[in-house]
């Protein structure tokens, strides 16, 4: 084999990695159809930061809702500074990357040059935990998981919440009234939906 096939293979075998990556993810939660691409300047911004296979989701489908919007595919630039209010820090080797239809926050986080993992600010109950220890792993068994799609996603009451309060814009998210931490309930009685941004920001000064 030369040179030149053997370049065409790996590239080949690297095409096919990424396709199996994302393929479980994909046929789980069906891609919206007003989702946005990324710019190349948004791309550039994240070579370095984020897996080259991820930049290349991002290429091929984009930003916005999943699964009727059980999770949101975000770009990290919109949701950076609200992310760091909640580390109490600035700290770029940790990038939110998903949004769950409630607005908790999966974030991969770059430990090493070759370590890495996927973690899940929980902004309702103020927690963070491991998910993942790959982009991969994630992908292809953690956010599949039936019980985490029944757990985590809290796909029950996503679908009340659907048929009751309609879909999700692109930048809004499903929240609780009042809220958890003030000693509210996951009921479909007490949910709403509104601006990520803004319901994430108001439940950190809460929590103060």
């Amino acid at each position: 084999m030369g040179l030149f096939d053997k370049f065409k293979k790996r590239k080949i075998n690297k095409e096919y990695d990424e396709n199996v990556t994302f393929s479980h993810f994909i046929n789980t939660f069906k891609p919206s159809n007003n989702l946005l691409k990324p710019t190349e300047e948004e791309l550039k911004q994240f070579k370095n930061s984020l897996p080259t296979e991820l930049l290349n989701f991002w290429k091929e489908y984009g930003f916005g809702n999943y699964g009727d919007g059980i999770i949101k595919v975000i770009n990290p630039l919109e949701y950076m500074e609200n992310f760091y209010e909640w580390l109490g820090k600035e700290d770029f080797s940790k990038i939110p990357i998903i949004l769950t239809a409630f607005g908790d926050v999966f974030y991969y986080r770059k430990l090493q040059d070759d370590v890495e993992d996927i973690c899940l600010l929980s902004i309702h109950y103020r927690n963070s935990i491991v998910c993942s220890y790959s982009l991969q792993e994630f992908f292809k068994s953690y956010i599949v998981n039936e019980q985490i799609y029944n757990e985590v996603l809290r796909r029950k009451l996503f679908q009340q919440a659907y048929a009751v309060k309609g879909s999700l814009e692109l930048n809004q998210i499903y929240f609780f009234t009042p809220a958890l931490v003030l000693g509210g309930k996951e009921l479909i009685e007490s949910i709403d939906r509104g601006d990520a941004n803004i319901h994430q920001s108001i439940l950190l000064q809460l929590g103060k």
